[in-house]
Formats: structure tokens, sequence, C-alpha cells
């Protein structure tokens, strides 16, 4: 009963697969040996033909209801990403930093121009000796016509274009570039994160599935040996013991309770799935359910550490990020060096109460159209601001020097630490798959020396006892040899798949 317990335990891991929409995380740990019990209980009135059929396990196939789809490893990494908002998160970030670039670029062209206007109302202007309206400005008398006002309208545009200006605006443009490199590689770090995650998830479906084959293999297994002792009791009455029935009794009622759980976690797997995949009445199921180990073989710790160094999407992000805060550097010391400018403005007022003045020394705020433009040189003569936002980009490119060579030591420990996982995991696999091979040969030849009558059903029972248990373990094996390689995968930046 306890490995049942430790089934259960194992199987409530799953309902931990989501803890929010885009982490996805998935737990292991499968054990099923209950079935084992069982036999060692009714050893002495089954006969060895009715368990030597282990392998109709790859009979019990989980039958998909007609609107199923199948997913390649790829296609379901890529449906999940269209559905996880972190992925998409990401993918905005990198598209507001490319926003920036093209902002900074646009400062190459008319980096300041506006428009202007001013609208109210004038009195008009009168001549009190009579003078003509392109005149008036002549009359020392000239005055306001209080009792005669009308709309006044005044536009004005104003722009100014840099000439020269030490290349400040190419410079600031690169060191954006950088900046987009930087945002890109975070953004692969990230969905590199979370694809180990739905990695976990995908081959954690097909665990599930064999689980599930196991436990319908075991249930086949235990009416079998119902069968066998209702058989036993109405042939040789004596020869059962009637606490061994009330026990079975118990053990089989636990064990359909068990059941039924297992098969709703699994079902919540399932919903997970659809779930994640944005589905509502579809059923996704991995293109191959059955669970096997990982042709893949573990190289050298050396070229896992090179590898992370080259390849890891931090370091990287890192590097790109120094770079462009140096250039960010190089074009603040630009801006502040005097800079060569030109400027125009052009006016139009219009005032219709008001005479136009042609005269060209006179100038009518009211009616007038000119247009000017000039050069100027510009020079910031705050050094001492100058001086601490120097100082300021320099202590930013500093602390970047600092987050590279603490990213590296990191990563060199996280690599050392999944290594030493995937080898164990490696090594528990193919002991696992050696010692099911080996077991498999022991259980034929028990069965040969039954068949021939010298050997003992207990014996035939222990073998197959054992098959079981190693069939269970060497699934659990692959499982965590999968995930460990994986691991260790991310954390060199290699393809995880």
């Amino acid at each position: 009963m306890q490995y049942i317990v430790i089934l259960v335990k194992r199987i409530r891991t799953f309902m931990f697969m989501i803890s929010n929409i885009t982490l996805l995380l998935f737990q292991k740990r499968f054990w099923i040996t209950a079935v084992v019990l069982t036999l060692m209980c009714f050893a002495h009135s089954i006969n060895a033909t009715l368990w030597l059929t282990t392998e109709a396990e790859d009979s019990l196939v989980y039958v998909p209801s007609p609107d199923t789809i199948y997913l390649e490893y790829q296609d379901f990494i890529d449906l999940s990403f269209e559905q996880i908002g972190q992925i998409k998160a990401t993918q905005v970030s990198v598209a507001l930093a490319q926003n920036q670039v093209q902002q900074v670029r646009d400062k190459r062209i008319l980096p300041s121009l506006r428009m202007e206007s001013e609208h109210g109302i004038l009195p008009s202007v009168v001549s009190p000796r009579g003078y003509p309206d392109n005149q008036i400005y002549l009359d020392p008398d000239a005055t306001y016509d209080w009792n005669n006002w009308d709309f006044a309208n005044r536009f004005r545009v104003i722009g100014v274009q840099p000439l020269f200006i030490w290349g400040a605006v190419d410079k600031a443009v690169k060191a954006a570039q950088f900046g987009v490199q930087s945002v890109e590689q975070q953004s692969s770090a990230t969905q590199q994160e979370v694809e180990l995650q739905l990695h976990g998830l995908f081959y954690g479906y097909k665990l599930a599935l064999e689980i599930e084959r196991l436990l319908a293999l075991a249930i086949e297994t235990m009416d079998t040996v119902e069968r066998s002792i209702n058989q036993q009791r109405k042939e040789s009455p004596d020869q059962i013991n009637e606490s061994e029935i009330y026990k079975f009794k118990v053990f089989k009622a636990q064990f359909k309770a068990r059941e039924d759980e297992v098969k709703q976690n699994l079902l919540f797997v399932r919903e997970s799935w659809n779930y994640i995949l944005g589905a509502d009445n579809t059923t996704f199921l991995p293109n191959n359910t059955y669970l096997e180990g990982p042709s893949d073989t573990i190289s050298s710790l050396d070229y896992y550490q090179q590898m992370a160094l080259f390849n890891r999407s931090e370091i990287q992000a890192l590097a790109y990020a120094e770079q462009g805060a140096r250039m960010f550097i190089e074009a603040k010391k630009a801006e502040n060096k005097p800079g060569l400018f030109m400027g125009f403005t052009g006016t139009f007022a219009r005032a219709p109460s008001r005479p136009r003045q042609d005269n060209p020394f006179i100038s009518s705020d009211g009616n007038t159209i000119n247009m000017s433009f000039g050069f100027s040189i510009r020079q910031n003569l705050n050094f001492n601001q100058i001086k601490t936002n120097l100082k300021r980009a320099e202590l930013e490119l500093e602390r970047l020097d600092f987050q590279q060579i603490a990213i590296q030591d990191k990563i060199m420990l996280e690599v050392h630490e999944k290594y030493r996982d995937a080898s164990i995991a490696q090594s528990k696999y193919e002991g696992s798959v050696e010692a099911l091979k080996i077991t498999k040969e022991w259980l034929r030849m028990e069965q040969l020396d039954y068949d021939f009558g010298i050997g003992d059903v207990r014996d035939v029972v222990d073998a197959l006892k054992q098959e079981l248990e190693l069939r269970i373990e060497e699934k659990q094996t692959a499982f965590d040899y999968i995930i460990s390689l994986a691991n260790l995968k991310r954390v060199t930046g290699l393809s995880i798949n």
C-alpha cells in the first residue's frame, strides 16, 4: 500500500505545473508497484502462465477522440509561444528598442521643427490727417479706432538643423542599435527559459500517459488475480486463506480510489495543454505517446563551459550593453562640444481691420509675411553638469563590467551543477536499462523452469515483480535523464531539443 501512496503523491505534483499562465513547471517521480503486493499474497494459487504477459502493456494504448491533434515537439513550442504573454512581452520590448533607434535617427533632419499660432481681436487704426492706408505710419496723430474691431491671426514656423555636431547623432544611433541587440539577447534568454518549462511539460505528458498504461495493466492484473481466487475457492476451498482474501478486497478498493485520483490528475494535465495552446474543443497529444530515453550523449565538462561562455544570451546581452554604453559616452562627449546649427523662421500674420504697411523699415504685427534664416554656434557652458553626466555614464559602464564577471561566475557554477545532475541521470538511466534487460532474461529462465516442473511459482513472481518495478524505474530514469540533459543544454546556451 505504501507504493500506492507514493504513486498518488507523485501524481499530485502535476498540480504545480502551471503556477502562472506562462511559467509552466513540471514535477516528476511516478511509482507504482502495488500490483506486486497482490502477486506475493496469492503466488501459491496463480498459474505462472497468467503472469508472463507483461509485454501486453504495449497494447494498452490511449484511444484519442476524433478531434485529436498530434503535435511534434517544435509545433507544441511554437503554438505555446503564440499564446504565452511573457513571450509577447519580450517581443514588444524588442519593438520598443527598435523604435528608440528610429527616434534617434530622426534627429538627423530638423530635430527641432515646430509651428506656433496666435489668434485674437485687434482695433482698427485711423489717420486724423487723412494719410493713405499705406502711409498711416507717417501720421504722428494716428490712433486706434476703438469702434472698429476685427479678428487677427498669426502663424509662425521655427526650425533648427544641425550642420556639424561631431557625429553625435550617428554615435547615438549606434548606441541605440547595441541596445536593440542587448534586448534581443534578453528576449532570447526568456524564450529559452520558457521553452525549458514547456519541454518538461511536453515530456511530462508522455510520462503521464506511460503511467496510465501501466495502471491499466495493473488493473487488468488484479482482475486476473480476483478471477483466479474465485476459481480456486470453488475448486480447492481448503487451500484459500480467508485473511488474504479480505486483504485483497481492501487493497483493491483503495487502489480503485487512487486510480480515480490519478485519472483526474491526468485529465488536469490534458486540460493544461489545451489551456496553454488556446484550444476549446480540441484535444492535443504528443505525436509519440511513448517515452524513450534520449539518444544524445554527454560531452566533456570543458566543452560545455566553452559553449556556455560563447552561447549564453545573458553574457551576450551584457556584452552588447557594454558596447552601447561606450558608444553612448562618445555621443555625450560629442554633444558637449561646440556645434554649428542653422535656424530659420517664417511668419505670416493677417488682421483685416488694419492696413498693410509696405515700407521695409516698418513692421506691423497685424499684417506681415516674412522669412529669415541664419547660423549659430551652441556650447553648453555648464561644465559641472557635463562632468557629472559623463561620470555617471562611466559608472554605468563599470557596473556592466562587474555584471559580466558576476554572470560568468554564476553560469560556470550552473554548468558544473547541471553537468553533475545530467551525468548522474545518465548513469541511472543506463543502469536501469541494463537491469531491465537482465531481469527479462531472469524471468524467461524462471518461466522455462516452471514449465518443465523444476521451478517454483514464487520465483516466477519474484522475477515478475522485479521486472515490473524496473519497467517503472526505466521510464522514470528516462524522464529524469531527458530533463537533466535539457537543463544542461539550457545553461550552456545550446538547443534544448
